[in-house]
């Protein structure tokens, strides 16, 4: 099996499993605070590791800046996931998540990566028809039948589009993948240290029990190898080629969550499932035109 295909399919694969995490921490009651700061912090230590140990981890200051920058931009949809998650079932979550392809396909238009082509704008409006059957048969709705939860977690792949592009558009040249993935990590950390502090301080009453943390240390264990994972294929591939570990994901998702919580899937979750899947073959089977 080539290299370039076991990352993509454990890509996938930890992508899929991601909202399930976000569901069990957020019943645990991780402050979203505590999340990203100490998974972060052990995600880019321990990348950091093998570097280190090799005298190879040179921490320049063109990999500081894009770290920095990857972090800052990873924050905040980071953030939002893991709020919205908390809102949302993970099946539904699993498929809001899905739709980053067709977001990361505007933002390409959009800086020229791309070019319009029918096949691609029929995937965009596969994709939405999906969305929008997941939106309205929802049972938890607004005004006309339109899900107030469900609709505002679609900004959360709409985000990440920046980041995906961000993450391959600057990468500092002749950088290591595993000092990049930890300068990256640890700067998420870092950032949201003062929110912690500020919003969710470790010493207050309402802090939750040492043991309900162990969801944000499996978390961390997965995310070294899902990092390890994204940066090869950003950096060898481009985000075009990465983006499409979704097709793996998508109904990984699906199948861990309703594995884990054992909650039935009604039959408008295959349906938007099965129309998103139409979607992505539309959206990824014409080759990239531009670079």
């Amino acid at each position: 099996m080539p290299v370039h295909l076991l990352w993509f399919i454990t890509l996938g694969c930890f992508w899929g499993l991601t909202p399930s995490l976000y569901k069990l921490m957020g019943e645990h009651g991780l402050p979203i605070t505590h999340i990203i700061v100490y998974t972060g912090l052990i995600v880019g230590v321990a990348l950091a590791l093998l570097p280190l140990a090799r005298g190879r981890l040179v921490m320049s200051r063109e990999v500081m800046l894009y770290g920095l920058g990857c972090a800052a931009l990873l924050n905040v949809p980071f953030a939002m996931s893991l709020f919205f998650s908390r809102h949302v079932a993970a099946t539904e979550y699993a498929l809001i998540v899905s739709t980053a392809p067709f977001w990361n396909y505007l933002v390409a238009l959009a800086a020229g990566r791309e070019i319009a082509h029918p096949r691609r704008i029929g995937g965009l409006m596969t994709g939405f028809l999906s969305s929008a059957v997941l939106i309205l048969s929802r049972g938890e709705t607004v005004g006309s039948g339109i899900s107030l939860w469900v609709l505002a977690a679609f900004a959360v792949p709409i985000v990440y589009s920046a980041y995906n592009w961000f993450a391959a558009a600057y990468w500092p040249k002749n950088a290591d993948i595993m000092t990049v993935g930890a300068a990256e990590s640890v700067f998420s950390g870092l950032l949201a240290v003062p929110f912690m502090l500020v919003l969710a301080p470790p010493w207050s009453e309402a802090a939750p029990q040492l043991s309900a943390y162990w969801t944000a240390g499996l978390a961390s264990l997965l995310w070294i190898v899902e990092r390890i994972a994204f940066f090869t294929l950003i950096r060898e591939k481009g985000a075009f080629y990465t983006i499409q570990a979704i097709y793996v994901s998508t109904p990984a998702a699906v199948l861990w969550a309703i594995f884990i919580f054992g909650m039935p899937a009604d039959p408008w979750i295959w349906v938007s499932l099965a129309i998103l899947m139409v979607a992505l073959w539309l959206n990824n089977s014409r080759r990239r035109v531009a670079s």
